[in-house]
């Protein structure tokens, strides 16, 4: 399967299985947030709610209790994301070297700006996956994008060269990708970007849709439809050795106009979730820092006490979609869990 499609919910039949006889699972994938600092401005920001006015650390202390709460709980993958950006953070490679050394499967998500050649050797080392926000085919979008100036722009294709030739030199299997959010502002850049990336050796470059951010309008999918089209056409530039890649299922909906939930009901959240730098763990990665959506706070709590806790089942039971952007994290997983909770009427004839 491709690993980019989340039907890869499947490979984990006990954890379904647990759900579907107990309604609960221990989550298999977490989403870490180091800090909710960062040196990048973008105006989709996707990090804790309200960032600008919170600068929240979690110490290497702190975090080594919170990874190994996460392996004995029955976790298996492990994101560093934001929040802000993880290596604003000086106790996150540290982290990183703790979380592989017991067993976790790490993943890292980065703008890129902070690698220096001892990052790139302990990321190289440690880390399952590397993916370098980019969201950039020249310097004007990443202006847009990032909010920052050229020269930042060219030293993050500097440092992800670093990160490949890093890989080479040590042999590492870590497998190196860009990601691009797409939208119409963008989008006369695509191909820019697939080529700076494959420039830059990396394995692959991922587009996926920009989604709306907490509160905000939801975005207009009917124009990102002909997106659809010129990310298809990029495939071109693939090989043996670079992807372009995409999250297909959303485009595939994107490009049929039928952007709408298929299901009632959010089961996803049984699967992943996040913990922030306030140290505090929300439903999913989409609600960090909004109160509503705190299931706990690991200041007072464990993980498993706050996995079993009222406080969590009364946020899950009232999940609101308005609140959640569509074609979520959770989207295409809930389209295949809430398929598997119905019963059909010809489930026997295969």
């Amino acid at each position: 399967m491709n690993p980019f499609i989340a039907d890869k919910i499947l490979r984990h039949i006990d954890r379904i299985s647990e759900w579907i006889n107990t309604g609960i699972s221990h989550p298999i994938t977490y989403e870490l947030d180091m800090t909710n600092i960062c040196n990048s401005k973008c105006s989709f920001c996707f990090g804790f709610y309200e960032r600008e006015n919170r600068k929240d650390k979690i110490t290497f202390e702190e975090a080594k209790d919170i990874v190994l709460q996460i392996k004995n709980f029955g976790g298996k993958g492990l994101i560093f994301t934001g929040g802000g950006e993880p290596l604003c953070n000086n106790d996150t490679i540290k982290v990183v070297e703790y979380a592989n050394s017991i067993g976790l499967e790490v993943g890292f998500i980065t703008n890129g700006i902070l690698i220096d050649n001892f990052v790139a050797e302990v990321l190289v080392k440690n880390c399952k996956w590397i993916r370098i926000s980019l969201d950039a085919g020249n310097k004007e979008t990443y202006y847009i994008t990032h909010g920052l100036d050229s020269n930042i722009f060219y030293e993050v294709i500097k440092n992800i060269k670093l990160l490949v030739e890093t890989k080479k030199r040590l042999g590492s299997k870590t497998i190196i990708g860009t990601g691009f959010l797409t939208f119409d502002k963008v989008s006369d850049v695509m191909e820019n970007f697939v080529i700076i990336s494959k420039d830059c050796g990396v394995d692959y470059a991922q587009f996926r849709p920009l989604l709306k951010n907490f509160y905000a309008k939801e975005l207009d999918f009917v124009k990102n439809k002909d997106l659809v089209l010129k990310i298809d056409e990029l495939k071109k530039y693939s090989t043996t050795t670079f992807n372009v890649v995409s999250s297909e299922h959303k485009y595939n909906k994107i490009f049929n106009g039928n952007v709408s939930r298929k299901y009632k009901k959010c089961y996803g959240h049984n699967f992943a979730t996040v913990v922030t730098a306030d140290k505090k763990m929300y439903l999913c990665c989409h609600t960090r820092g909004i109160e509503k959506y705190c299931i706990g706070d690991l200041s007072k709590n464990t993980i498993e006490e706050i996995w079993f806790s009222e406080q969590r089942k009364l946020v899950a039971e009232k999940i609101n979609f308005s609140d959640c952007p569509l074609l979520c994290r959770c989207d295409n997983i809930n389209e295949t869990l809430w398929f598997l909770k119905q019963k059909g009427e010809h489930d026997n004839f295969l």
